[in-house]
C-alpha cells in the first residue's frame, strides 16, 4: 500500500491533527444549517447554508487549497491542476433537528470520545474528514497526478437540487466517492421510482384523507374524515391503534402504525393500511369507497412489491421495496404517495409498465411522479480494489462490498460509489432511536472517525497511482 516510513507519518498527521478535525467540524455543526428553498440568489437554500458553505470554503482556503463557490449551490476545494479528476462529494446541510435531543444540537460537545451534534455523522463531519485527507496529501508532499477536488453540496437532504447546478460548472470527475455511507464500500445504489396510486371515490362516507409527513419512510399516522358514521359504527375497535373524534356530521378515524425508512421497511407498520382495514367494515360505504379500500389492501399488502405487480430482486442488490409515505384526497381521488427502491440491474420505465398494469387490473391508476436510474459499479474495478485494499489494510479485515436501497450523491455521478466513513458493530452510546444520523443525540466516535482518515489518505494515495 505505501511504506513503513510513509504510514508513520500519515499516522502523525492524524495524530498532530486529531483536535484540529474536532474544533473544525464544530465550527461547521455550530452553524444550523437545514436546506429551505429560498429565493435569494445568494441564499437559494437559505441563510444557514449560505453561512455553513462560507465557514467551509474559508477553513479550506486557509490551508491553501483553490476554492470556487457555485452561487451558494455547492463549493468546492482542490490539489491539484490535472485535466483528470478524482473527486470527494461531502454536504453541507442537515436534516432537521426534531424533538428528543439531551443537548444544543447546535452546540457541538465532545464526551467520553464522542462528539454530539446535529451532522458529526452526516455529513459535516465525513466532509472535513475528506479535507483533511487532502490536507495530508498536501503536507506529505504527494504530487497529485489527478486534481483532487472536495465538493461540498448544499441540498443532498432535499432531493440533491445543488448539483444540477454544480455539473453545469464542473465535469464530471473521472471518479468519486461520498463518505456518506458504511465501509467497507457501497457499489450499488437501487433505483427510485415515485409512484402514486389513484383511487376513485364519491364522498358518501369518506370525506378526506389524510396521512404520513414524508415520502421516504412509511405513513405512520393517518386520518379519515368519515360523514353520517359514530364511533359506535365502528364496533369493538383496538384503542391503542385507533382514536376517533367527533367532527361536525361525523367522525375523523386516526390510525398510528410504526415508521422505517422506505430502504428498509421491513418491521413497519403502516397506519395507512390499518385505517382503510376498519373502514372497509363499515356497509355504509358505497361501492366505489368499497372498491377503493379493496385497491388499497392489495397495494400495501406487502413491502416487497407483490401488492403492485412487480415482486423482483436481483443477486446483486436483492429485493424491490415499496412504501406508501403519504397520503391525501383531492378532487374526488384518495391519493397514495409510494416510494419504490429497485433491484440496480432493472430498468424503471419497465417496472413501471407493470405497475401500471396491474394498478389497473385491480381497479385503481398508477400516475409516475420520478424515476431515479440506479448507480452501480462492478467490484472488480481498479477503483473498488484500490478502496477496498485502503480499507483492508486499516482494519485487518477482508471487506466485502454492498448495495443499498438509500441514494448518496454517488447515483448522480457517473463513476461513483459511497466509501465509509461509518463502521459496522460502530458502540452507540445513546442506545435505541439515538445517536445515529437523523436521529436525536447524533454522534460520532473521534477513535472511529481518525480511523476513517486514515483509510482515506491511503485510499487517495492508491488512487493517486492509478490510469484512470
Amino acid at each position: 500500500m505505501v511504506s513503513k516510513e510513509m504510514e508513520s507519518r500519515i499516522d502523525k498527521f492524524i495524530e498532530d491533527n486529531r483536535q484540529n478535525v474536532i474544533n473544525d467540524i464544530a465550527a461547521l455543526v455550530n452553524i444550523k444549517s437545514v436546506s429551505v428553498h429560498s429565493d435569494d440568489p445568494k441564499a437559494p437554500f437559505g441563510e444557514g447554508c449560505h453561512k455553513v458553505l462560507d465557514k467551509a470554503l474559508s477553513m479550506c482556503e486557509s490551508m491553501g487549497f483553490a476554492t470556487k463557490n457555485y452561487d451558494y449551490y455547492a463549493g468546492s476545494a482542490t490539489y491539484g491542476n490535472s485535466e483528470k479528476e478524482i473527486a470527494i462529494l461531502g454536504h453541507l446541510d442537515v436534516v432537521p433537528e426534531g424533538d428528543g435531543w439531551s443537548h444544543d444540537p447546535y452546540d457541538m460537545i465532545e464526551k467520553d470520545g464522542y462528539i454530539y451534534g446535529r451532522g458529526v455523522a452526516d455529513d459535516k463531519g465525513p466532509t472535513v474528514l475528506g479535507l483533511y485527507a487532502l490536507k495530508c496529501m498536501k503536507e506529505l508532499g504527494i504530487q497529485p497526478n489527478y486534481t483532487f477536488r472536495l465538493v461540498m453540496g448544499c441540498s443532498e437532504e432535499t432531493g440533491m437540487g445543488d448539483l444540477p447546478h454544480y455539473l453545469e460548472a464542473e465535469k464530471m470527475p473521472n471518479f468519486a466517492f461520498t463518505p456518506d455511507a458504511d465501509f467497507p464500500v457501497c457499489i450499488g445504489e437501487k433505483g427510485q421510482l415515485g409512484v402514486t396510486i389513484e383511487m376513485a371515490v364519491d364522498g358518501k362516507v369518506i370525506t378526506n384523507v389524510t396521512g404520513g409527513t414524508v415520502g421516504n419512510a412509511v405513513c405512520a399516522s393517518a386520518t379519515a374524515t368519515l360523514k353520517g358514521i359514530s364511533e359506535a359504527d365502528l364496533g369493538d375497535y383496538d384503542k391503542s391503534i385507533y382514536t376517533v373524534k367527533a367532527v361536525e356530521g361525523g367522525i375523523e378515524l386516526n390510525a398510528v402504525g410504526k415508521t422505517a425508512h422506505a430502504a428498509k421497511p421491513e418491521g413497519s407498520i403502516n397506519a395507512t393500511k390499518r385505517l382503510f382495514e376498519l373502514v372497509s367494515t363499515l356497509p355504509q360505504l358505497s361501492d366505489a369507497e368499497k372498491k377503493a379500500m379493496a385497491v388499497a389492501a392489495e397495494v400495501l399488502k406487502d413491502y416487497h412489491g407483490a401488492g403492485i405487480g412487480v415482486e423482483v430482486a436481483d443477486e446483486v442488490s436483492g429485493k424491490l421495496t415499496h412504501i406508501n409515505g403519504v397520503d391525501s384526497m383531492e378532487d374526488g381521488k384518495i391519493q397514495l404517495r409510494l416510494d419504490i427502491r429497485y433491484p440496480v440491474t432493472m430498468k424503471g420505465e419497465e417496472l413501471f409498465a407493470s405497475i401500471e398494469k396491474h394498478i389497473a387490473e385491480v381497479g385503481g391508476k398508477a400516475v409516475l411522479r420520478n424515476n431515479s436510474v440506479p448507480c452501480y459499479k462492478p467490484a472488480d474495478t481498479p477503483e473498488i480494489k484500490t478502496l477496498l485494499e485502503a480499507y483492508d489494510h486499516v482494519t485487518g479485515e477482508k471487506g466485502v462490498p454492498y448495495t443499498i436501497g438509500g441514494g448518496t450523491y454517488a447515483r448522480r455521478f457517473d463513476n461513483a460509489v459511497a466509501f465509509g466513513p461509518h463502521f459496522h458493530g460502530m458502540p452507540n452510546p445513546c442506545g435505541e432511536g439515538r445517536g445515529e444520523e437523523h436521529m436525536p443525540d447524533e454522534c460520532n466516535s473521534i477513535d472511529y472517525m481518525m480511523k476513517a482518515l486514515k483509510i482515506y489518505v491511503l485510499s487517495l494515495i492508491g488512487l493517486n497511482k492509478l490510469s484512470l
